[in-house]
């Protein structure tokens, strides 16, 4: 296989990914519920959190204050359904910390 083959199948699997993105978030994700959306955000972000763990990097690296905001541009109601998150779902057994992820989003200032 040549390298133009090789590289058109990667970019034919970079735009089905990129459809699927769109999809979701502007056919799917709109009609969940909001303990669907709960759901959603546990999973994904945990999941998240495992791979930079894996990858040898800090697990709250993807959280940062642009982030942050890029986020609850998309959802709005981001902070109560990560307070449904870290309460129902992450408090069940993952060990991730409420209070390094809000440092981490510049909501919670260290003590001095």
């Amino acid at each position: 296989m040549s390298i133009e083959e090789k590289n058109r199948l990667f970019d034919i699997e970079l735009e089905k990914e990129q459809e699927k993105d769109m999809k979701l978030r502007y056919e799917i994700y709109p009609n969940y519920t909001f303990q669907e959306k709960v759901s959603f955000w546990s999973g994904e972000l945990h999941q998240s959190m495992r791979w930079s763990v894996e990858d040898g990097e800090d697990a709250y690296s993807i959280y940062t204050p642009e982030w942050y905001k890029s986020t609850k541009e998309f959802e709005p109601d981001f902070d109560k359904i990560m307070d449904e998150v870290f309460e129902k779902k992450w408090g069940t057994g993952a060990d991730w910390s409420k209070e390094e992820y809000l440092k981490r989003i510049g909501k919670l200032t260290p003590p001095s």
